[in-house]
């Protein structure tokens, strides 16, 4: 039986409460995690160990976070690692050099439960999607050289006349052609949720920025991701709840599409036009609605409620 994969993360920060509160934190999603209290210390676990995301703090003495940074980018075998910087309120100026260099996101401290764990699962989310992507293109390639051979070879058989060996390989040729269309699906699958993560970091940064393109950009990001997957794919997911849970609201159901989803409060407070805070307050009367325990989280329930 196939056991869920322990995804391992690496926080990186000179000091060790900042280390302990970010562990307990995420240990409570089952992450596996390994920890460094300096620059070099990083990047010599890094070369030991695979991991699927890094938090790196900005300012440390010696090697400081950026440093790191450009070390793992210039590094083949490192680069793909997504990168969460960790960095003060009053350090702001130092988010877009963070992504200059290559860093995916960054996490404000003091950490908030919340954010810090819908930030690490969207990045690990991605790059999951992204790996499945290749390693499905590359069956893709594999099949479709299989076929080229199985043509080939179909080619000789015909001139030949061999009546056995030409069905046989007409029945290989099917199966790859049943395999590629499957794949070709999967991959169609894995590329419009690449998508949806790739929209949901542009929206991220661009609510960070309040100039009037930024404004602009954040309706067009908002407009697409309803259209390609909020809108339609809610329907069935809203009947159900609705359903189950009669007391449900409109502006319930749709804040549910969001939760499921995982989007942030301030992502929602976007597309619902509303602040932070007030999610927050309509999150805890959901909870009410759905008859949610104390135990149990509410995205969690969203993201796997069986319709």
């Amino acid at each position: 039986m196939e056991t869920e994969k322990k995804y391992k993360i690496l926080i990186v920060d000179d000091i060790p409460k900042n280390i302990e509160l970010a562990a307990n934190i995420l240990k409570t999603k089952n992450y596996n995690i390994t920890y460094a209290k300096n620059g070099p210390s990083a990047i010599d676990k890094v070369k030991s160990i695979d991991f699927d995301l890094i938090l790196l703090d900005v300012m440390m003495p010696g090697m400081d976070g950026f440093e790191v940074c450009e070390v793992l980018k210039r590094d083949p075998k490192t680069r793909s690692i997504p990168v969460i910087f960790l960095t003060a309120k009053s350090e702001t100026e130092n988010v877009v050099k963070g992504f200059e260099l290559g860093a995916v996101d960054y996490v404000t401290k003091p950490f908030k439960t919340e954010e810090l764990l819908a930030r690490v699962n969207n990045h690990i989310g991605i790059k999951t999607k992204l790996e499945e992507k290749e390693r499905i293109e590359n069956e893709l390639n594999r099949v479709q050289k299989e076929q080229e051979s199985f043509l080939s070879e179909m080619v000789q058989q015909q001139q030949s006349g061999d009546a056995e060996e030409k069905r046989g390989l007409a029945d290989q040729l099917d199966a790859a052609k049943k395999i590629e269309k499957e794949l070709e699906l999967k991959s169609e699958e894995i590329r419009n949720v690449t998508l949806f993560y790739e929209l949901r970091s542009q929206l991220d940064k661009l609510i960070q920025d309040r100039s009037p393109v930024a404004r602009m950009e954040i309706k067009q990001v908002k407009e697409m991701i309803s259209k390609l997957f909020i809108d339609k794919s809610s329907q069935e997911f809203h009947r159900s709840l609705k359903s189950n849970y009669p007391k449900l609201t409109f502006d319930d159901l749709r804040l549910c599409s969001y939760l499921k989803q995982r989007f942030l409060n301030i992502e929602i407070a976007e597309f619902l036009e509303t602040s932070p805070e007030a999610i927050y307050t309509r999150k805890s009367r959901l909870r009410q609605k759905l008859n949610l325990t104390k135990e149990q989280d509410l995205d969690d329930f969203l993201s796997n409620y069986a319709y």
